[in-house]
């Protein structure tokens, strides 16, 4: 059953979609994650579901990684996550690796939203933004599912909103994480679909 969708209530978030994660050149290419959006063909993937949301109308909100040098918002007990990007000084502000692949970048009517956590939701306006544009439902892209795609959706559904998960938009650094988390947690939190049957609902409008 395809899903019916009131593009006026709803926003795709695209989640730490970044070079420094997603491409070979990044500095998190050890992860494995490049590796994994290549196999899955994850570009044009976003690309296509980018533009149907912008075509249909509906909101779309870039949720970037994004830290000074040195990253003194992470603090010296910040847990090992995080502290891996201050490690490889990552996602810095105004660096290739902070921004968004060319076949993604923002387009002028597109919201960016900079955070410093795995929750698009913690230290960010992205709630506030939400409410006040009568936002209620929530369809969730990007890098890592077992990360800032897991804690989004967990944090987006303890605040009320609809959650639907993009699973073919999203990578982890295996198969294996993405699938289980896929399988056995992020169906808790929201529904889970595919990239075709939100294009194909959008096409509608």
């Amino acid at each position: 059953m395809k899903p019916q969708i009131d593009v006026s209530k709803s926003a795709l978030l695209l989640l730490h979609c970044q070079n420094d994660i997603a491409q070979p050149e990044g500095k998190f290419a050890f992860s494995g994650v490049p590796a994994q959006v290549a196999k899955h063909n994850l570009l044009p993937k976003w690309a296509a579901v980018l533009k149907a949301s912008r075509d249909a109308g509906m909101r779309v909100i870039y949720i970037n990684n994004v830290l000074r040098s040195g990253c003194p918002e992470l603090g010296d007990k910040t847990f090992p996550l995080m502290m891996g990007t201050k490690e490889y000084d990552a996602f810095v502000k105004g660096t290739w690796g902070a921004e968004n692949p060319d076949e993604i970048k923002p387009l002028p009517g597109d919201l960016i939203i900079e955070n410093y956590n795995t929750s698009a939701f913690s230290y960010t306006n992205l709630d506030q933004i939400l409410r006040a544009n009568g936002i209620k439902h929530l369809f969730l892209a990007g890098l890592a599912t077992t990360f800032v795609v897991d804690s989004t959706a967990r944090y987006g559904a303890e605040l009320g909103y609809d959650i639907t998960i993009l699973e073919d938009c999203c990578t982890s650094f295996t198969d294996e994480m993405h699938d289980f988390e896929i399988a056995n947690v992020l169906p808790h939190f929201g529904t889970v679909s595919r990239s075709s049957d939100i294009i194909a609902a959008l096409s509608k409008q």
